[in-house]
């Protein structure tokens, strides 16, 4: 498993060059398919247009790097994600997680993913700065249904009982 707020800022490099292409700027989540869709690219020069890699054009992610075989990859975000059915991770780290029955779990600050296929597996919650020194954060499986809003993350009551310290 692998944290998403582990990839931002990481290099992105390109194994037939050698050449890195820049930082991960973002990452892009399809959150009813509940997997990474790909990342977006923090250019020196900016495009007028967000340049972005499919995930299925990363070749590994590693904790230093994240390598891909050349420049060829990069896209424009527009054509090769989904715009409206897709999120980005820094929209959705910091909003509530509430469930159905008006339960607040906590803060969402990070989202657990397997690194092979790009699924989605855990959500990170936070309590409290306190609470997350005293007893340490939790974590619950993603929820299959979930509604994504402005501020919170409204999840099915029973991931109430599904949130359990994190090992």
């Amino acid at each position: 498993m692998h944290r998403l707020q582990d990839l931002l800022g990481l290099p992105i490099l390109e194994t037939e060059t050698g050449t890195q292409i820049g930082p991960i700027k973002d990452v892009v989540l399809h959150i009813e398919e509940a997997r990474v869709y790909g990342i977006t690219i923090d250019e020196e020069k900016p495009n007028s247009f967000e340049m972005g890699i499919a995930y299925v054009d990363l070749l590994s992610i590693g904790r230093d790097a994240v390598m891909v075989r050349n420049h060829s990859v990069m896209h424009q975000c527009a054509s090769i994600f989904e715009i409206t059915s897709n999120y980005y991770v820094k929209e959705l780290f910091k909003k509530e997680v509430i469930t159905e029955d008006g339960l607040r779990l906590g803060i969402l600050v990070d989202i657990f993913f397997d690194t092979s296929t790009g699924e989605m597996k855990w959500y990170q919650i936070s309590d409290s700065l306190v609470s997350d020194l005293l007893y340490g954060r939790r974590i619950m499986p993603l929820p299959k249904i979930q509604i994504v809003g402005k501020d919170t993350v409204i999840v099915p009551g029973e991931m109430a009982k599904l949130l359990h310290k994190e090992e």
